[in-house]
């Protein structure tokens, strides 16, 4: 389950500073409740002022209001400069963050951050204010987002109201209401091609519309998602949608449309537009659960990428967080050319509404569909399902088990192709054609973990455990290690593992454990044996020299432990969530040598 961080900051950054509070929660359980101060920052809030006002003297070709920004078109030697004082400017705001966020009133909750949750775990950071200076305030750039990979920030309203949802009917699709606006300048082509492309959906199109169209379209049937694509822009806290070439709209003039949509269970309204913070403002009021708008005025090329990633994850089974994070920082390889991209995504989230996933959304096909998973299958799956349906009872007796076989097999193809929906329908096909399959359950346990739903991953890898699979033990142990700090249970765990285990790749991982174990307990010469022996069976894998290093560490070996970082980096994928934390923890100790 993950966890939730509400960091409440009631005041103001010019002049009287903020009232802090934090609360983690997991589920209905508070973890913790710390409440201090934040001191007023005013070079801060003249520092963010002045980089986004060069941001805007870029001169981009934005979805801001047609006309309403003269484009200054900058002599090529003259740009190189502007964009170097951007980045430097960045780079002087994200120190500023941080210092401010270091201060001494607030060290407590900082240290409370760092001290409750786990860089592996999967934390939604709700930031609960009303000051424009933090609703606008780079977010990411704080050290703690930085270095916790599964977190992800959004904005919420001091107050707010329990939004009242008709529970989701049963229906085959997503409904999407997809509103492409003043097209003036930009290409929301793009936007239309991929919303068409979306899995089980049923996207309905308002192209240049009018505003009792929109109307009527809001009043018509419930809808899942609200998109809108075109120019945007916020005046004194204001937002506007310019909806074709003359006619633009606030959120009152479609008030009590979107209320009832509200009502009838929208989950998300997604506005790929120039600056959406005022839009934002004013959706809270409606109560709407989750909002993805733009700070600032957004490049088009930057929203279209933005959108492409985002719906791409979230659609394949990704949750909303991190569909949104991981659609975020991708924006970063444009920055380039388009400085900042990165820092304009945010999710605007009501407290009281736990975020969907995309099968949330379509209750129903929750189960599989038989039919439409062989239909995907290769031919040999095809061919075995053929034998079992004629074989009469004795073709079901000895063929289910080798049908689950295929069947896992698919799943596994689906799930190492990132399909994470279909992965997971085939495989608890699986697991009903054949209960006794041990593969079966740690593959769910592997894909339950990708998704960072840990409860679902322990089920699994226990069921598989239970039917003699080593690698489950070994995955047990790691969550035990890493998540519950149960360090004597997963030694225990890794030896029940290590009597079962046959080949090498399950060894090393089970050894592998077992030294991070010990290294947790302070055990380092027991620690560094068990590390030696997994790097004796695979001298190719990054975590044992990761876990080695750490080792030498503790027993203060540090010119030994910097040879291992040095090796551990060579090897370190960053797609593996322990082993991103090591090549940050690499890096660290080697710019430091």
């Amino acid at each position: 389950m993950e966890k939730v961080v509400v960091l409440k900051l009631d005041g103001d950054l010019e002049i009287g500073g903020f009232r802090a509070s934090l609360e983690i929660k997991e589920g209905d359980r508070v973890l913790i409740e710390i409440t201090r101060s934040l001191p007023p920052n005013p070079e801060l809030a003249a520092e963010m002022q002045r980089h986004w006002q060069e941001y805007r003297n870029l001169g981009l070709v934005t979805r801001i209001k047609p006309g309403s920004i003269k484009h200054n078109f900058i002599n090529p030697n003259k740009l190189s400069t502007r964009l170097k004082e951007i980045k430097e400017s960045g780079e002087k705001l994200g120190n500023l963050i941080n210092q401010w966020l270091k201060s001494e009133q607030f060290r407590d909750i900082d240290r409370g951050l760092r001290e409750e949750l786990n860089r592996t775990e999967k934390v939604r950071v709700l930031v609960r204010t009303e000051d424009n200076y933090l609703r606008k305030l780079p977010w990411h750039l704080w050290d703690f987002i930085d270095r916790y990979s599964f977190a992800e920030v959004a904005l919420s309203p001091i107050e707010y109201k329990s939004p009242q949802l008709l529970p989701i009917a049963a229906k085959s699709k997503v409904r999407v209401l997809a509103i492409l606006g003043c097209s003036a300048g930009i290409d929301i082509e793009k936007d239309r091609e991929l919303l068409k492309s979306l899995p089980n959906a049923e996207v309905v199109f308002l192209l240049e519309p009018k505003h009792n169209q929109i109307n009527d379209k809001l009043w018509e049937q419930p809808w899942d998602i609200i998109f809108f694509a075109g120019h945007g822009e916020t005046d004194e806290d204001t937002g506007r949608i310019h909806i074709n070439e003359t006619d633009s709209l606030t959120l009152n003039e479609v008030w009590y449309g979107l209320k009832k949509a509200v009502v009838n269970g929208l989950q998300l309204a997604i506005f790929n537009s120039c600056d959406g913070l005022g839009l934002a403002q004013r959706l809270d009021d409606l109560e709407i659960p989750q909002m993805i708008v733009m700070r600032e005025m957004v490049p088009d090329f930057v929203a279209q990428k933005f959108l492409n990633d985002f719906l791409t994850n979230f659609a394949s089974g990704h949750s909303l967080y991190q569909a949104f994070r991981e659609a975020r920082e991708k924006l970063q390889g444009l920055e380039t050319d388009f400085p900042c991209a990165s820092w304009l995504p945010i999710i605007c989230q009501n407290p009281s509404v736990e975020p969907p996933t995309w099968n949330d959304l379509i209750p129903q096909k929750r189960g599989f569909n038989l039919f439409q998973i062989i239909i995907q299958c290769n031919f040999k799956f095809k061919w075995a399902v053929l034998l079992l349906l004629t074989g009469g009872s004795v073709g079901w007796l000895y063929g289910l088990p080798k049908l689950a076989i295929l069947v896992n097999d698919f799943g596994f193809d689906r799930y190492q192709k990132g399909d994470l929906i279909t992965a997971r329908k085939v495989l608890h096909l699986a697991e009903i054609l054949n209960p006794d399959n041990r593969v079966v359950p740690y593959t769910l346990g592997w894909l339950c973990q990708d998704i960072q739903d840990f409860e679902c991953a322990r089920e699994k890898y226990r069921r598989s455990a239970k039917l003699g699979f080593a690698g489950a033990y070994s995955q047990l142990a790691r969550l035990l290690i890493v998540h519950d700090k149960n360090y004597n249970g997963a030694v225990n765990l890794i030896w029940q593992g290590l009597e079962l285990a046959k080949d090498d790749a399950t060894k090393y991982s089970l050894l592998k454990n077992l030294g991070w174990a010990r290294l947790e307990q302070g055990r380092y010469e027991e620690a560094l044996i068990q590390q030696n022996a997994a790097i004796k069976l695979d001298n190719n894998r990054a975590s044992a020299y990761c876990l080695k290093a750490q080792v030498l560490e503790g027993m203060n070996d540090t010119k030994g432990a910097l040879k291992e970082w040095q090796t551990c980096l060579k090897f370190a994928d960053p797609k593996i969530a322990d082993e991103d934390v090591w090549i940050g923890k690499a890096r660290a100790r080697l710019d430091l040598k």
